[in-house]
């Protein structure tokens, strides 16, 4: 029976060519879509979920409490680590602290200690304890990490590191430096670490390495606070992270030290492992994160995608139904069952979705490539060997041929034998209008909601590149210094100035905008008490605001004649009660505890200091040349590679052993928005692919009707209709539809674009032009759509279309 139901499905299939080819193309596109974004939200979902203790592993987080409100951050206090193995009361199974930085200068080392190859890393490098292997499920090979990283000085290299620095040579026991500070011996290779993993290192340091070497602070205090100096502990299955939250915190009451009144009270929180990934505002080591709403964002894409190719499918089988209602009179004289009917069109289904699917896994397949590099992933596309995918596919199908295929198979299965072979069934047997209409409704209305959010996030993302930041980001060079070189500083900006396409030279400690920030406490106007708030420190020289034209509104900057000496922004001012720039100047700052005391000379125009998802923090620039760690060199664009070469040569020159490498400021800027990039050209590929299939869906439907009024159109045509009559005949009704699923989509677009750009304090507003213009796009499409089958129609020779009357 099954035989026969596939043999008359196939042969339905391949007599009606078009009609199968506009449903497979349909369905063909929303299916590899859909595989498309489930690769996309699986490879999400599984960062770091592989773990065996996954569930149970958690990340010390610091909540430092001010009087107008809070600040989370993933940094854990240095001593934390130990005080909590010297209280077993806790209960913690396992802990383990990193600290991780985001490349570095990499030596490698001949025999007699001198540099023979010079890197600038890219990959990520963390001092890990050897605990961190016993925590983590990362895979080792034959390495014994614990036994190279409980010595001070050893590192483990990644496969691909030890490949790169030692040219397939055996690695183990040679030395390299890291940053001109630290000479680590080679102890071991392990196998790279997955793509999905927010701990992303290449290089293990021992964490006994990091005492001596600490960039930011004692690595033995507990005033020293940085974001890349974390804590991870597993609980035990007993405890929960409520109880070890609070048995952590009345723990610490003794030891985090007493501060003023004013300066923010530190408490920690438990941050589970699984939620990293997804946590912007605490961010993680490999400096990507999704948010969940953009997860579940992309899934009811995936499932609108499939839903506007089932609408497709379900009027294209309508239309379908009519030239088949003598087959289906034919089929119930000679005996058959509307359930045997049912199940000969579900089959027929069955195979359309099932070719649909094939093609569509070829599709996925050819496509990911592309995609992996549009979102910067390393997704796999294995069916075979991934479960998970496979169930997606075999489901997908299954939910699909019921979805798209029940409907036209109980509309079939239930005409009347005598009227469907007297060709008596009419439009409202096949199909009501009221279904029909609110099918091309909410396909409408979804491609709507697609274009008009493409539409504001392009819109966002120009007001990315168009808003001023308060400081000229163009034409500017940075390069990350070497530390603990100051000394080579001044005469090495000196020399960098003496050329023509080098206008001019600043030494600072980050950029006005950067992805890192410094803050501290500081006592205002004489005060004894700290300010209730912290600023972020520019520590930067005398060329600093004229490099990147700042705007001074009063006073001036300082000059290198200047001792203590400062410069704040407008935020800063107001948040200090300050009524004007000008009443500013020459009131007292004391930093830190108030050793250093100075006097403010400028106040500034406020400036970005982080992207335009974040308000502007107050600011303090300062001169402080044993913090500067960048260097940033104003060029001039039409002699680019002059001075690109200039650079480099008074950089070889003072700094053998290090490479250079620099990055132009706009484009470090630009990477601030790249997820919203990705989502941009996202959401075009998807408006496009699914107006196409809306367009199918319409083209199905005017033909539904074209075929159904070919009496009335030859009628109309011997009464003198024009093409342009029979073109408004076929089109109004579809308009009016539009035009209903635009008025549904517009409040839906508002709302979901409204709730995104809340994540950013710097926004463009939600003008109605954008609306109207998906509106008009949309209508003009569908018009075109309806037209091709409306000219088509008229152009029948009437004589035709009324022979049999």
């Amino acid at each position: 029976m099954f035989k026969m139901y596939f043999l008359t499905a196939s042969r339905s299939i391949l007599r009606n060519k078009s009609y199968s080819i506009l449903n497979i193309a349909g369905l063909t596109l929303g299916i590899t879509c859909s595989i498309l974004l489930f690769l996309v939200i699986k490879y999400e979902l599984s960062y770091d979920s592989f773990h065996s203790k996954a569930d149970r592993i958690y990340r010390a987080t610091t909540i430092s409490s001010y009087r107008e409100g809070e600040e989370k951050s993933s940094a854990a206090h240095y001593p934390l680590a130990d005080l909590l193995r010297t209280n077993k009361n806790l209960g913690f199974e396992q802990i383990t602290q990193t600290h991780g930085e985001e490349g570095g200068q990499i030596n490698v080392l001949g025999d007699d200690g001198n540099s023979i190859k010079r890197f600038r890393e890219e990959a990520h490098i963390g001092f890990v304890e050897p605990e961190f292997f016993d925590i983590f499920d990362f895979e080792t090979g034959n390495q014994s990490a614990v036994a190279s990283l409980s010595e001070p000085n050893n590192v483990i290299l990644t496969e691909t590191l030890a490949t790169k620095y030692f040219d397939g040579k055996n690695p183990l026991g040679r030395l390299i430096k890291f940053n001109n500070k630290l000479t680590l011996k080679v102890t071991g290779v392990i196998p790279d670490l997955p793509n999905n993993t927010d701990l992303p290192f290449s290089m293990f340091i021992s964490y006994k390495s990091f005492i001596d070497y600490s960039p930011y602070g004692d690595a033995k205090s507990w005033n020293t606070l940085s974001s890349t100096h974390q804590l991870y502990a597993v609980l035990p299955e007993s405890k929960t992270e409520k109880e070890a939250t609070a048995e952590l915190n009345n723990l610490l009451v003794n030891h985090i030290p007493d501060k003023s009144a004013n300066l923010p009270k530190e408490a920690y929180s438990l941050q589970p492992l699984k939620d990293i990934h997804f946590n912007a505002e605490l961010s993680n080591y490999s400096n990507r994160t999704v948010s969940r709403e953009v997860i579940w964002s992309m899934a009811l894409v995936g499932i609108f995608m499939v839903i506007v190719a089932c609408i497709n499918f379900v009027n294209l089988a309508t239309a379908q139904a009519i030239k088949r209602a003598r087959e289906v009179g034919v089929r119930k004289v000679m005996g058959s069952s509307q359930l045997q009917l049912m199940l000969q069109f579900l089959g027929e289904t069955f195979l359309i979705t099932l070719t649909a699917t094939l093609l569509s896994v070829v599709l996925a397949e050819l496509a990911l490539p592309y995609l992996n590099e549009l979102l910067e992933l390393e997704i796999t596309f294995t069916v075979l060997q991934d479960p998970v995918l496979l169930f997606f596919l075999v489901a997908q199908v299954l939910l699909v041929t019921l979805f798209a295929g029940i409907y036209p198979a109980l509309i079939m299965a239930r005409f009347q034998p005598i009227a469907a072979l007297k060709s008596r069934i009419n439009t409202q047997k096949v199909a009501g209008l009221s279904l029909r209409s609110a099918l091309v409704v909410l396909q409408f209305t979804i491609c709507q909601v697609l274009i008009i959010c493409t539409i504001l996030v392009n819109e966002q993302m120009e007001f990315f590149k168009s808003k001023s930041l308060g400081f000229d980001k163009e034409a500017v060079v940075t390069v990350f210094l070497p530390t603990g070189e100051g000394k080579k500083l001044m005469p090495m900006r000196q020399e960098l100035a003496n050329h023509p396409a080098v206008k001019k030279i600043s030494l600072a400690s980050s950029p006005p905008s950067a992805n890192f920030t410094f803050t501290g406490n500081f006592k205002f106007n004489n005060s004894s008490e700290d300010v209730p708030f912290h600023a972020n420190y520019k520590m930067a020289d005398e060329n600093y605001l004229e490099l990147y034209d700042m705007k001074v509104l009063a006073g001036r900057h300082y000059k290198d004649s200047d001792s203590a000496a400062y410069v704040i922004n407008e935020t800063m001012r107001r948040k200090l009660g300050i009524e004007s720039p000008a009443e500013a100047i020459n009131k007292t700052i004391a930093l830190g505890n108030g050793e250093v005391k100075g006097y403010i000379i400028g106040v500034v125009e406020d400036f970005h200091q982080n992207s335009l998802r974040d308000p502007i923090d107050p600011a303090i620039i300062l001169a402080r040349p044993d913090n500067y760690w960048f260097l940033s060199a104003k060029i001039d664009m039409a002699n680019k590679q002059e001075a690109l070469q200039h650079l480099e040569k008074v950089w070889n020159k003072t700094y053998p052993d290090d490479v250079f490498d620099y990055e132009f400021l706009d484009e470090t800027i630009e990477r601030f928005y790249q997820d919203e990039a990705r989502q941009n050209k996202l959401f075009k590929i998807f408006s496009i692919i699914a107006i196409f299939i809306g367009c199918l869906g319409l083209y199905g439907l005017v033909a539904f009707m074209a075929a159904q009024r070919t009496k009335e159109v030859g009628i109309r045509k011997v009464l003198g209709a024009s093409m342009f009559n029979i073109t408004v005949l076929f089109s109004k009704e579809f308009v009016k539809l539009v035009l209903i699923a635009f008025i549904l989509a517009v409040p839906i677009a508002y709302y979901l674009m409204n709730k995104w750009l809340q994540d950013f304090t710097y926004r463009i507003t939600l003008d109605y032009w954008p609306f109207i213009l998906a509106g008009v796009v949309t209508l003009i499409i569908a018009i075109i759509t309806m037209s091709s089958q409306a000219i088509k129609a008229s152009l029948t020779n009437p004589v035709v279309s009324l022979k049999s009357e």
